[in-house]
């Protein structure tokens, strides 16, 4: 039953009173009436499929954007599934979306049109780069084995920033990570990147870049796309790695770069070593050492009792030959032994050295890692009165507060 009319104070006019839900029906039905078959042609700049079956796409003409849907029967009789950045030409009807109250294009079949804009400009960026020699893959720097500082290009507020800082510290500690904070996403991310990079270059302590943040539509890695940064990339003094959206993304970011990598997380285990392994290898370089120590005092001791028992001369010609022995034998377990303790003592100096590394080791003589809300803090000006403040000490953690 439709609302009744009611009317209006000032003109005495009579105006329908519709509920939500009513009002958004009735517009659908207009629009199913106006447009029962339309054919609406833009590029794709979002593809969407769930494990629904269902396609939810984005249409894209300029800045303007029109939402379309296509259920599983009709996504699948597709030969070919689209792709961001094809123009295409999507037939079906227009209708409303009761759960947002937007319209909608209900597509039923869909058509490639042609290359879209998207694709052609970075097709143009692509081909500029390879005549310009920065596609070769002959130019790809090796990454170091073990950086000491290592450059991170990166949002500051976002999840790849943590996923490498954990990634990092679980791997090599020893390492510094410099974060160069920039945008990266929206039409200022290219020119941000570049910046951040700019300081990272300045700065000269990186002995590899990471340039990264995580997943998103082809939209939204369309800064990684931009020709100045691929170029910036491409030259820059030391290697960069490009870790740029999912899996299945590729960047002209990720062309250019030295080496690619799918996720933040995976960066850092790419660049960075693995520090227990090493640990392993030495503990394992010991004890063989020790073992093919312990076979060459069995293989002698063995002789000297072959040779013992051979011996058949007169008492005091056998007693030298047994002091000699014994001397040979104090001799050679005394050089088991020095060469065991030099070995103790390069050990020891090894763990020394990777201990001094490690940014934890000087929580002993009574320094303090201080993070605030923003991160670990390096100055006065990183924190505001009031911030709450996380102490690291040797024995712990302890809490704060700033008061001035």
């Amino acid at each position: 039953m439709e609302p009744p009319d009611i009317g209006c104070a000032p003109s005495g006019a009579l105006v329908r009173r519709y509920t939500v839900t009513a009002l958004t029906h009735e517009l659908d039905r207009l629009l199913h009436r106006a447009f029962p078959r339309v054919c609406v042609e833009g590029e794709l700049s979002q593809v969407s499929t769930p494990a629904s079956g269902h396609a939810y796409l984005t249409l894209r003409d300029g800045e303007t954007t029109l939402q379309v849907v296509m259920w599983r029967s009709d996504w699948q009789r597709l030969k070919v599934p689209p792709t961001a950045g094809q123009r295409v030409a999507c037939f079906g009807r227009l209708g409303l979306y009761p759960g947002q109250g937007r319209y909608q294009l209900y597509a039923n079949r869909l058509e490639p049109v042609g290359q879209g804009e998207l694709q052609q400009r970075l097709a143009a960026i692509k081909r500029r780069l390879d005549e310009d020699g920065l596609l070769d893959p002959r130019r790809k720097r090796p990454l170091p084995k073990a950086p000491s500082v290592v450059g991170l290009a990166t949002s500051p507020t976002g999840a790849a920033l943590q996923d490498f800082l954990r990634v990092s510290k679980q791997r090599w500690p020893a390492a510094r990570i410099l974060v160069a904070g920039c945008k990266v996403q929206g039409p200022e991310a290219a020119a941000s990147v570049v910046r951040a990079l700019e300081l990272l270059f300045e700065d000269g302590r990186s002995d590899v870049i990471v340039v990264t943040r995580g997943g998103g539509s082809a939209l939204d890695l369309i800064a990684f796309a931009d020709e100045q940064l691929a170029r910036w990339i491409a030259t820059a003094p030391v290697p960069v790695v490009s870790a740029v959206g999912h899996e299945i993304d590729t960047s002209i970011a990720d062309l250019v770069a030295d080496a690619v990598a799918p996720t933040p997380s995976a960066a850092a285990m790419l660049v960075l070593p693995d520090g227990s392994s090493r640990t392993q290898r030495v503990d394992e370089a010991q004890q063989a050492l020790t073992l093919r120590m312990q076979r060459v005092l069995a293989q002698r001791r063995e002789r000297l009792s072959g040779l013992a028992r051979r011996l058949r001369h007169p008492a005091r010609r056998l007693q030298h030959t047994r002091e000699r022995h014994t001397s040979l034998a104090q001799r050679l377990h005394g050089a088991w032994a020095r060469t065991l303790q030099r070995r103790r003592e390069r050990l020891a100096a090894l763990v020394g050295r990777l201990e001094a590394l490690s940014p934890y080791g000087v929580l002993g003589r009574g320094y303090a890692i201080v993070r605030g809300p923003g991160g670990i803090v390096r100055a006065a000006s990183d924190v505001e009165p009031d911030d709450a403040l996380q102490i690291r000490l040797a024995d712990g953690e302890v809490r704060a507060k700033v008061t001035e």
